[in-house]
């Protein structure tokens, strides 16, 4: 199993309530990603996490904005979680378009920060 299918970012709404992650056949949830328990958290919506962190080690998840550290780069990507694929895609805002390159290689060869979360601007 990835490991992106086991942890996730909980959501009542736009709000941020809390996080989950499954261990074999039990599930443990948490409000700050550090204290972990198994009384569960009330939310409407989930963002998978992507098995990766920022250069300021910060778990990504699908729906955030990260910004491309490279000096030569403006480059702001907004994680995309495809139901129809069970994959992420990186959708570049400056330029309005997928980027067409394997996302974890993406990732792991492009140095990044957190930005935002793409669900509290979805004007973006």
């Amino acid at each position: 199993m990835a490991i992106y299918n086991d942890r996730f970012r909980l959501r009542q709404d736009n709000k941020i309530v809390g996080f989950k992650k499954q261990i074999h056949s039990l599930t443990f949830y948490s409000k700050d990603e550090y204290a972990w328990a198994g009384l569960p958290i009330e939310y409407n919506n989930h963002d998978r996490f992507t098995g990766f962190f920022d250069n300021n080690r910060r778990a990504i998840y699908a729906e955030d904005i990260i910004e491309l550290t490279k000096k030569e780069e403006n480059k702001y990507l907004h994680i995309v979680w495809d139901e129809i694929l069970e994959n992420f895609q990186l959708y570049d805002l400056v330029e309005k378009e997928i980027i067409d390159f394997p996302w974890k290689d993406y990732l792991r060869n492009n140095p990044f920060v957190f930005k935002s979360y793409h669900f509290i601007q979805p004007q973006l």
